[in-house]
C-alpha cells in the first residue's frame, strides 16, 4: 500500500501562489536530503529549490541533518492543494501512529514564525485553504486515530489569484527551524 507508514509528513499548499507553497518546497527538500524514493518529485519545486533557493540555507539545513537515519516507517508527501480532499480521507485505509502537516497557517505574529499546532484547539476558520475548505475538521477526525501535529508558518504573502512563484524572505528563512521541528516530531533529534 503506498501510504503504509509509522509517520507521514505531508506538506500542503499551492507553489503557484508565493508562500503558500512552503509545504511542498519542505517536503521537497526532506525528500532530497533523506533519499526518499517513495513520492515523487514536483518538477516545479525541484527547479525552484535547486536554481532560485538560498545556497546558503541549504547548505545550513545539510548540515543540521548530517548523521541523522531515518526510522523506516517514515514517509513523505507532496499533498499539494488537495490533501483535504484527496488524502486526508485515506487514514481510514492506514494504521498511522502520527500525520505531520506543514503548511502555512494564519496566526498572530510575524510572517516566517513557526510554531506547533494541534488541531483540536485550533481557533476555526484560522487554517483554511485559498479555495474556501476548512482543513481542521478533517484533521480533527484523523486526530481520533492518530496523532496529528501542524507545523505551520506565518505567511507574507499569498498573491491569490495572480501567479507569483517562490518563497518570501521570512518564510524561506523559517525552513530550517521547520526542518528541525519535523525531526524533533519524528524523534530523531
Amino acid at each position: 500500500m503506498p501510504y503504509d507508514s509509522d509517520i507521514i509528513v505531508i506538506g500542503c499548499g499551492n507553489v503557484l501562489f508565493k508562500d503558500d507553497g512552503y509545504g511542498p518546497v519542505v517536503i521537497n527538500i526532506l525528500q532530497k536530503i533523506f533519499n526518499d524514493e517513495k513520492d515523487y518529485y514536483d518538477p516545479a519545486i525541484t527547479d525552484f529549490v535547486e536554481n532560485e533557493f538560498d545556497k546558503d540555507i541549504l547548505k545550513d539545513i545539510e548540515e543540521k541533518v548530517k548523521g541523522i537515519t531515518l526510522p523506516k516507517g517514515v514517509q513523505f508527501i507532496d499533498g499539494g492543494t488537495a490533501a483535504p480532499t484527496n488524502f486526508f480521507p485515506l487514514y481510514t485505509d492506514y494504521n498511522w501512529k502520527k500525520l505531520i502537516v506543514v503548511d502555512v497557517v494564519e496566526f498572530n505574529d510575524e510572517p516566517g514564525t513557526v510554531d506547533i499546532f494541534d488541531p483540536n484547539v485550533m481557533q476555526q476558520g484560522k487554517y483554511d485553504n485559498p479555495h474556501g475548505m476548512t482543513v481542521e475538521d478533517p484533521l480533527r477526525e484523523i486526530s481520533k486515530k492518530c496523532e496529528v501535529v501542524i507545523v505551520g508558518c506565518k505567511p507574507a504573502e499569498i498573491p491569490t489569484p495572480d501567479i507569483d512563484m517562490g518563497l518570501t524572505e521570512p518564510v524561506e528563512k523559517a525552513i530550517p527551524e521547520t526542518i528541525d521541528i519535523i525531526l524533533k516530531e519524528i524523534g530523531v533529534k
